[in-house]
């Protein structure tokens, strides 16, 4: 009786102490993979975490479940985990006061700030900074300057050296700006490039070859330049070149493969200048009025003539014009306007086989196919591309269709 009694006390004052006892890692069963960095058996730990209902220590590299309790205990600064209690509270905020205010939110101002009415029109250009410390740099360039507008343009080296130096700084904004800042060079500068008679030794660059670079070379990339001779452009056209009567507009449409070329001018020679003066037009008609202008004076006609002749020392001037015609008036990636171009329908293959007829707007399908055969091994060709706009962009009706052949 005293026994049974004793073994009762016991079992009362030992309960409080197992319930007591922290939570730990459930003993692992026999089959659970442990890991163990030493030799003791009771620094070992599961592989995979075995978590309870209260948070435990989670090894680094012990391997979590999905959908536990994770935090970092911020008192040690090590990763915790246990079983996932959905809407359980945190008790360690329990007691503290709840902020119930309400908090009005405006409404999201536009990304856009309104433009008072009659504001001036914004001008992305911004002023362009003269270089500092290039004066001897500079002197090739504003010696050609200084000749081109006192119209002293006749033979001498002293220009030729000029011109180089000119074309070579004329990529730079600043320069390319000068450039078409000045009516008097500007003129000059179209003047020299319409004139094609002059005979050069093999040495040197002709200059038309020269004045064409230099204006392709500032207008590339520079729309403070573009925005210049567009300003410009309508009385530039009204100007007259003094080596003939003509009129610059006139001047300005001569052909780009001459009818009559000088026994001594090279092939080689030819189409390089050819492939300057189509830069200087690639970077004029990237203005809407010129463009236009350009359209209705039958321009395209000019491009579509360096097409016409055949052999190696034209395949870089004909990819040129392939690409012009692509970026202004065909690919829409590049920013081209479909619609523009081209104005009239497709002639027949005929029509444009005849010398007389061969080189009128509606023979561009015909040379581009003719390009594109002869270069049929090359995927990569730039006729292939142009060939396809072309022709999907007549199927479309957006232009002029073609007719029966």
């Amino acid at each position: 009786m005293i026994a049974l009694v004793l073994g009762i006390v016991l079992c009362i004052f030992a309960a409080p102490t197992l319930a007591s006892a922290p939570a730990s890692q459930p003993s692992p069963e026999a089959d659970v993979e442990l890991i163990c960095h030493t030799d003791n058996p009771k620094d070992c730990y599961p592989k995979v975490f075995q978590p309870t209902d209260e948070f435990q220590v989670v090894h680094d590299d012990q391997e979590l479940p999905h959908g536990l309790h994770v935090r970092l205990n911020m008192s040690n600064g090590k990763k915790e985990a246990k079983i996932n209690v959905p809407d359980e509270g945190n008790p360690a905020l329990e007691g503290l006061p709840v902020d119930q205010a309400v908090v009005v939110v405006d409404q999201q101002q536009q990304e856009d700030p309104q433009i008072p009415r009659g504001a001036p029109a914004y001008e992305p250009i911004g002023k362009i900074k003269e270089p500092e410390g290039e004066d001897f740099v500079g002197k090739p360039f504003f010696t050609a300057m200084k000749m081109l507008k006192a119209g002293e343009t006749g033979q001498g080296k002293e220009l030729d050296d000029a011109l180089e130096g000119m074309e070579e700084l004329s990529h730079d904004i600043y320069y390319g700006l000068k450039v078409t800042e000045d009516a008097a060079v500007l003129k000059a500068l179209f003047c020299m490039m319409a004139d094609s008679d002059v005979v050069y030794p093999a040495d040197i660059t002709p200059r038309d070859h020269q004045a064409a670079a230099i204006l392709g070379a500032a207008l590339q990339n520079n729309a403070a330049a573009l925005k210049e001779i567009t300003k410009q452009w309508p009385g530039l056209m009204e100007g007259q070149c003094p080596s003939n009567s003509k009129s610059l507009k006139e001047s300005f449409y001569t052909p780009l493969v001459p009818a009559h070329v000088p026994s001594s001018l090279s092939t080689k020679t030819l189409a390089s200048t050819a492939k300057a003066k189509v830069g200087a037009i690639n970077g004029l008609i990237k203005s809407d009025v010129i463009r236009d202008e350009f359209l209705k004076n039958d321009g395209m006609k000019l491009l579509l003539e360096v097409l016409v002749p055949e052999g190696k020392e034209w395949d870089t001037t004909q990819r040129k014009v392939g690409q012009l015609v692509l970026d202004t008036f065909l690919d829409e990636d590049m920013g081209a306007k479909l619609g523009q171009w081209p104005r009239t329908e497709r002639d027949s293959d005929a029509k444009c086989r005849v010398f007389e007829t061969s080189t009128g707007e509606g023979c561009w399908d015909y040379h581009v196919a003719r390009i594109l055969k002869e270069n049929k091994r090359d995927s990569g060709h730039w006729s292939r591309d142009l060939h396809d706009r072309l022709a999907a962009l007549r199927k479309s009706g957006k232009v002029p269709p073609r007719v029966e052949l």
